[in-house]
């Protein structure tokens, strides 16, 4: 008999520990909810705030990071702010941040090439705007491209360059006006010294942009050629 009320003690005493932990982790589940659901908020306040109160956008998006760290909307949010500050080591922080937890978000990966490009880091740059050019998802690829193009020239890849440009006119509809994808290609013809090819791509951006500064800039490069052939005919 003492054996089995011995036996009893400890069944109660396990049912006890085992309330116990069970309590806790319904606690601490229900602490975790709670923390997430703070941080939403919080993410959600500062984009209330993005148009009229950067600054408390800026200290909204925080909470809402050391609340939930995984979130990947504030840590974009916040990256995004980082980078019209010009303050572009901690944009890429943010960017790196928001990629791993949503690797193929292109937008992400677009804007961490911009923040690489912009602190001098070409190499990694390209690496990432590269990556960018193969999503099939990313809805705005010639933004990728144009990017890519610029840090390919930049780095002396003229010919790189060339073929980026020519991928971003692929687009449609394009996000970025086709008269300037022209004019950057026609200048990078100059480089490469491909007279009929310059004034094609030059031509095209002076039809898309006849009365704008595009359209102005490139008018002047095609007179500038006139001038090269009348010179090399003579």
């Amino acid at each position: 008999m003492r054996r089995k009320y011995g036996c009893g003690r400890i069944f109660r005493a396990l049912i006890g520990v085992l309330a116990v932990v069970l309590l806790t982790g319904c606690a601490s589940n229900e602490d975790a909810r709670t923390r997430l659901r703070e941080s939403d908020g919080h993410y959600k306040e500062g984009v209330s705030f993005l148009e009229t109160d950067q600054q408390r956008a800026f200290v909204a998006f925080q909470k809402a990071i050391a609340l939930n760290p995984d979130n990947f909307d504030a840590h974009y949010a916040l990256g995004s702010i980082y980078f019209k500050r010009k303050e572009f080591i901690e944009a890429e922080r943010e960017f790196r941040a928001a990629a791993e937890l949503n690797p193929n978000d292109g937008e992400t990966l677009n804007y961490l090439g911009r923040s690489l490009m912009l602190q001098g880091r070409r190499p990694e740059a390209i690496e990432v705007l590269k990556k960018v050019t193969t999503l099939p998802l990313y809805g705005k690829p010639d933004i990728a491209f144009t990017d890519l193009g610029s840090v390919l020239e930049s780095e002396g890849d003229i010919a790189g360059a060339v073929e980026a440009y020519k991928s971003a006119l692929r687009t449609d509809p394009p996000n970025i006006p086709r008269s300037f994808i022209y004019l950057w290609l026609g200048r990078l013809y100059m480089k490469q010294g491909d007279i009929p090819k310059a004034q094609s791509a030059l031509s095209q951006a002076k039809a898309l942009d006849p009365d704008g500064t595009v359209g102005t800039e490139a008018a002047r490069l095609i007179h500038r050629l006139d001038d090269f052939h009348r010179r090399e005919v003579k």
